[in-house]
């Protein structure tokens, strides 16, 4: 996605069309973003006069990619964005005034480090598991011998106290 979090953009269509906002948060999935102090709504919550008390929120809700335009903060006007690789780097770069925005490096080389930080975990947590297991194990066989135990006493008491009959 050409906007990221923390980017000031102008809305282009809709009741606040025409102002701008930076970006609070983004949806990629459903290409939609919050802009703060933008696109707000009023909800009305009604209380069951006990606990809940009635009132009425002020909601930012979000609005699609594309109705909103970035601000380039070289030139300070909307603009369109376009994207130059070379290197491991990303650049972001202004259709206006041709100044890049941000660079964003790749992040092949930090989720290596986050799998091999991974997998020194794991190996350590499945020690661990197998010695509770075998822990476990022990205890349960005890308890059951000694029902098994008081199970055939009583029944031998049973009969003792019929045949005494």
């Amino acid at each position: 996605m050409k906007i990221k979090k923390g980017d000031t953009v102008k809305v282009l269509y809709g009741k606040d069309s025409g102002r701008q906002g930076v970006v609070v948060a983004i949806d990629p999935k459903e290409e939609k973003l919050i802009v703060d102090g933008i696109n707000m709504y009023k909800k009305h919550i009604k209380g069951d006069g006990r606990e809940k008390t009635s009132e009425i929120l002020t909601i930012t809700k979000p609005l699609y990619i594309s109705k909103v335009m970035l601000v380039c903060p070289n030139c300070n006007k909307a603009t369109r964005v376009s994207i130059k690789r070379g290197k491991g780097k990303v650049q972001r770069i202004c259709k206006k005034c041709g100044k890049p925005i941000e660079v964003v490096e790749k992040k092949e080389e930090v989720k290596a480090v986050k799998k091999e930080a991974s997998k020194t975990k794991k190996k350590t947590t499945t020690t661990k598991k197998k010695t509770i297991k075998k822990a476990t194990k022990k205890t349960p066989t005890k308890k059951k011998s000694t029902k098994k135990e008081t199970k055939s006493t009583k029944k031998k008491e049973t009969k003792s106290k019929t045949k005494s009959k």
